[in-house]
């Protein structure tokens, strides 16, 4: 094993302070692959994401005490499922952000990758809404260098976290969805769940293969636009969808 892991009671995280004590019926999310904040220009382009969302779901975290203290300075409370710690011990997974703290907060481990041998992770939030509803946003990190067994047993842990919940729901992530196989199994999850995919025009989603690896599913929620940001910021480009719950 390359990576340290967390134990059991550190996987899940929360920081940063909320703005808001509700998420508005009408907002904005975006849904950003990081690469660890690798690329210099993140943290502008990052910082330019973050004022024109209220909700942020990331995945490939590395929170470094740099990106820390710029997460900090967003208006979001921050959960996050730490997968390993970086050889500089800096804590690497998911983070979803909020102008509100969620209700509660979950995740999922998925199956592990090879060689590193560390797990992908999955994480809930259920963040309350203006009208008194809750909003659960589920962020995906999919499994990418292993078959499609455990890219399937990565998804069915994902939709464990939307069984007997009736309200709306968000979806997003990097699902790494790069094969026709691998895609046709996201898109059956996603009908099993009752959820819509949300469509690009134009399409920049990064791709691999041709296909996009990127994905944002709704459930009760109402698309009213929906766009693509071009960046050097990371090898991903970020997502931005206008929603109405």
């Amino acid at each position: 094993m390359f990576y340290k892991q967390p134990q059991a009671d550190k996987i899940l995280v929360q920081h940063g302070r909320p703005t808001a004590p509700t998420l508005p019926n009408c907002f904005t999310v975006c849904v950003w692959n990081w690469q660890k904040s690798k690329q210099k220009p993140w943290k502008d382009e990052f910082k330019q994401v973050a004022a024109a969302a209220d909700l942020f779901l990331a995945q490939e975290v590395r929170r470094s005490p740099e990106v820390f203290e710029i997460m900090e300075q967003t208006p979001y409370h921050w959960s996050g499922a730490v997968s390993f710690f970086s050889r500089q011990n800096s804590p690497t997974g998911v983070a979803t952000g909020c102008i509100a703290k969620p209700l509660q907060i979950a995740f999922k481990a998925g199956e592990r990758e090879p060689l590193l041998r560390v797990p992908k992770m999955t994480l809930s939030t259920l963040i309350p809404l203006a009208d008194g509803r809750s909003l659960l946003v589920i962020n995906v990190h999919a499994i990418n260098f292993r078959g499609l067994k455990p890219f399937d047993t990565n998804l069915k842990r994902a939709a464990e976290l939307l069984l007997n919940y009736s309200g709306p729901v968000l979806l997003g992530g990097d699902f790494n969805a790069w094969s026709l196989k691998r895609r046709r199994l996201l898109s059956c999850m996603a009908r099993a769940a009752g959820l819509a995919e949300v469509p690009f025009e134009p399409d920049n989603r990064t791709r691999c293969l041709g296909r996009p690896v990127d994905y944002l599913f709704v459930r009760g929620l109402r698309v009213k636009a929906a766009g693509v940001r071009i960046t050097r910021g990371s090898d991903h480009n970020p997502l931005l969808v206008r929603l109405e719950a």
